[in-house]
């Protein structure tokens, strides 16, 4: 029996610092705040990702790696990804200011 009472006093205690931080006044703000910059860098990320791919297929078509018609749908694709994610990085930005 106390060794019941034990453990349900230690999970007590576990719950009770392990819970902590969400009840304390500004969690809510500190998570939105957090949850925000993990999107801009992810979206920076991709935008690296993008703009490097270009440049590897822009290498692969001078090397003659890829012919022109293929090239030509990859860069639209590739272009149209990265102009996207350049305004949603703006966006980010904008809601810094």
């Amino acid at each position: 029996m106390i060794a019941v009472v034990a453990v349900v006093v230690l999970a007590a205690v576990t719950a009770t610092v392990v819970l902590a931080p969400l009840f304390r006044p500004g969690a809510l703000e500190a998570e939105r705040v957090a949850l925000k910059i993990s999107a801009e860098e992810d979206a920076r990320s991709r935008h690296a990702m993008a703009v490097a791919a270009l440049r590897d297929l822009e290498e692969d078509r001078q090397t003659g790696k890829i012919g022109d018609a293929d090239y030509a749908s990859l860069k639209t694709s590739l272009e149209a990804r990265a102009i996207a994610l350049m305004k949603t990085l703006d966006a980010h930005a904008g809601d810094r200011r």
